[in-house]
């Protein structure tokens, strides 16, 4: 933080024939303020070749999305967003009974409005993939989604405010803010591989996709590097062996415990995300009966570092002899702090097949995509609407053919969370399961996770200039006067043109601020 002087001298028409020597010192404060938050939906599609399509016939069963964000970068009130969206698709290719799976990745490079940005601001980007469709033409499968995109940057400028006036007789009233702003940020890239032991006595013969969430729980710091540690879970869906089981799903956790490198400086406060950007999964029969799962994770790790400074602003100046003081005030809007809250709550919901749909006889899997429309505060809990864009894969009565059938279910949850307008909250589901209650109905059990990423903010009046003003006649007496409502010791003072503590010792009784129409003795030397 840069502190220096500058001297004033006002000529002296300006000032009735006195000459008032006044010296200013300014403080540079580096606020970081928060643009709007950007949002913008684009169409994503991919495509990949999928051999004897053109003699077979292809029946799509299932297609998910996962869209993560690579770079982005700020521009002048927009921002620069490219990234990728990963597909994966369930099919039959002949024979309905034999469930196979393919991928494809997109990438997507778009200019997003962002209000308030500027060019080398910081910006947090997140992506969200939701309707996922695919279809088979010409022996390729095409595959679409659409690509939600959140942004916000983070603006950090330099500015120039006057913290203290040194003049003949100046009076001051200054205040402490704290502002709190990112002195050091990193990123990078991880794979992260693990093996997991299948059950032997859900008899997979192969795996067909997965799909990969993470929660971040807490840092550590220090040597220049932040640790990250947190959770990967894996959902992976396989082609099972077992009688009237062709699909089985296996869920599986795994441990984070990773560190990244810090450019710039350390920092009192320390945070980080992790976020899944691919999966990799393949199964192995290792003998005996028994099957590996190999799973690789992608994971995008980036952490910062921030520091809370203290800074001086004066508020209000005067004199008491000679010229009076005009402050020009700036209002400044700065950042207090984060708000980061990670929640989650289980929920369920009564489906219904939709018309012309074929009966239930086994329930093989279930897939909820939550895509939020609206979200409020009421008290304590973070409220959420929107549909789940859900898939059914069963089994009918007539053979071994699985299918599939799709359903938009509206769900609304609370969440043990906060969140303000301008916060960006995200949803993802997990632990996704369906119930059969009848041939077409069914209860679908989930558990929903929210994630708020937000800024708190706060929006302060500080002095960026002090001039020399004329002020009047200074007449020399002593006056009584009644305190009006919502006046303070220091009004007073101004408006008499004495310092406060030479009107505390005029009224000895006064030890706080007056109350309305206490009557106070004040040496008048003129008002302002």
């Amino acid at each position: 933080m840069r502190c220096f002087f500058s001297a004033y001298h006002p000529a002296d028409e300006n000032t009735g024939g006195i000459h008032m020597d006044m010296r200013l010192q300014h403080t540079e404060m580096m606020p970081e303020m928060p643009s709007r938050v950007g949002q913008c939906q684009i169409n994503v599609e991919g495509e990949v070749p999928i051999a004897g399509s053109l003699r077979e016939t292809t029946h799509v069963l299932y297609a998910s999305a996962m869209a993560v964000v690579e770079r982005a970068e700020a521009m002048q009130d927009r921002a620069s967003i490219t990234g990728r969206v990963t597909f994966c698709v369930l099919y039959t290719q002949g024979d309905k009974t034999q469930v196979e799976s393919i991928e494809a990745t997109a990438e997507f490079s778009h200019l997003c409005d962002l209000p308030g940005a500027t060019p080398h601001a910081a910006v947090f980007a997140c992506a969200q993939a939701a309707h996922a469709q695919a279809h088979v033409q010409n022996g390729r499968m095409t595959m679409r989604a659409v690509v939600k995109l959140q942004s916000r940057a983070d603006v950090c400028e330099p500015v120039e405010i006057v913290a203290r006036v040194e003049a003949s007789g100046a009076q001051m009233r200054t205040e402490e803010i704290a502002l709190r702003r990112t002195v050091g940020r990193g990123s990078q890239d991880v794979l992260l591989r693990e093996e997991f032991a299948l059950p032997a006595d859900l008899n997979i013969t192969d795996t067909l996709g997965a799909w990969a969430t993470a929660s971040f729980q807490d840092t550590a710091g220090g040597q220049g590097r932040i640790g990250l540690a947190g959770e990967v879970t894996i959902e992976a869906i396989h082609a099972s062996g077992l009688p009237g089981k062709p699909l089985v799903v296996t869920r599986h956790t795994v441990p984070v415990s990773q560190s990244v490198e810090i450019a710039g400086e350390g920092g009192d406060m320390l945070d980080g995300r992790i976020v899944v950007k691919d999966v990799a999964v393949a199964s192995q029969d290792i003998g005996d009966g028994e099957r590996t799962l190999r799973a690789e994770v992608l994971l995008g790790l980036s952490a910062w570092a921030d520091r809370e400074e203290t800074v001086t602003v004066l508020t209000d100046a005067y004199t008491t002899a000679n010229d009076d003081l005009k402050l020009t005030r700036t209002p400044v809007v700065i950042r207090t702090g984060d708000n980061r809250t990670y929640a989650a709550e289980s929920g369920k919901a009564a489906l219904m097949l939709p018309e012309g749909a074929q009966p239930i006889r086994t329930m093989l899997a279930a897939f909820a995509k939550p895509v939020m429309t609206a979200f409020i505060q009421q008290g304590s809990r973070l409220v959420a609407e929107g549909s789940l864009d859900t898939t059914l894969l069963y089994l009918t009565g007539d053979g071994g053919a699985p299918v599939s059938a799709r359903i938009e279910a509206p769900f609304r949850a609370a969440f043990a969370a906060e969140a303000a307008p301008e916060d960006i909250v995200l949803l993802s589901s997990s632990n996704v399961e369906a119930v059969p209650i009848t041939s077409d109905r069914v209860e679908l059990r989930y558990i929903l996770h929210a994630q708020v990423e937000g800024l708190r903010t706060s929006e302060v009046t500080v002095t960026t200039d002090v001039a020399s003003v004329p002020a009047a006649a200074v007449t020399r007496d002593i006056a009584l006067y009644f305190v009006q409502p919502g006046e303070t010791a220091w009004d007073i003072a101004r408006h008499y043109r004495i310092p406060e503590g030479e009107l505390r010792k005029l009224n000895p009784d006064l030890s706080g601020e007056p109350k309305a129409g206490q009557g106070l003795v004040v040496w008048n030397r003129g008002a302002v």
